[in-house]
């Protein structure tokens, strides 16, 4: 069984690689453990796991992930990352990896946020909520990115997390991550999720190939 560590930057992303990742990679003699990166008080002004990841945080973490795991990856939204040394998402990275210049470390960012994956099948939340007033706004927002769901961006007031709460307002609803973004998430299914999100399933496909 091949030990692969997982930082991740929150509660919900926790869940997601528990209940949605760590039982699909043991197909592949995969064991997967998500570990929620650490928040010291001098560094983000307050002292609890999660958010506020940085180049300095992420050193000190996945220092210690790579003395006790086979592998190391990493599942960071690009708009939590806090004092991005660049906007490239692809060059962010390659700026991760060569902190450590480990074959056994694969970072990865998600493209732009966790909520990217919950736009994979807008046919859902008629489903989900009885009507198609999300189905069909999320549609048009997909439409306007040429159906590539993970360049759903523009600016953090237009990211997708921002999208799916004026979505969910407009049907009096509070779009609250904890509570939807995993249970969404297992019901859309890993399979349409990597159909629709290109970037990620390359991530996926990496990880898998080290059991071969």
């Amino acid at each position: 069984m091949i030990r692969i560590a997982i930082s991740v930057e929150g509660q919900t992303e926790e869940e997601f690689v528990y209940k949605i990742l760590t039982p699909f990679f043991r197909k592949y003699n995969i064991e997967m453990t998500p570990i929620i990166i650490s928040t010291s008080r001098d560094k983000c002004g307050m002292k609890h796991k999660g958010g506020c990841v940085n180049i300095d945080r992420i050193k000190n973490e996945i220092s210690k992930l790579l003395n006790n795991f086979d592998y190391v990856t990493t599942f960071y939204d690009f708009y939590g990352f806090n004092k991005k040394p660049t906007n490239d998402i692809n060059e962010l990275e390659n700026i991760i990896y060569k902190l450590f210049n480990n074959h056994r470390f694969l970072p990865y960012i998600q493209k732009y946020e966790f909520e990217t994956l919950l736009f994979s099948n807008p046919k859902y939340y008629t489903e989900l909520f009885g009507n198609e007033i999300i189905t069909n706004k999320m549609i048009n927002i997909i439409n306007e990115v040429n159906g590539e769901i993970e360049k759903i961006n523009n600016s953090p007031q237009t990211a997708p997390s921002k999208r799916l709460e004026k979505l969910f307002e407009e049907i009096e609803e509070v779009y609250d991550k904890v509570f939807y973004g995993e249970a969404i998430i297992n019901d859309i299914g890993l399979d349409i999720i990597r159909q629709k999100a290109k970037r990620f399933n390359e991530w996926i496909e990496k990880i898998t190939k080290l059991s071969l």
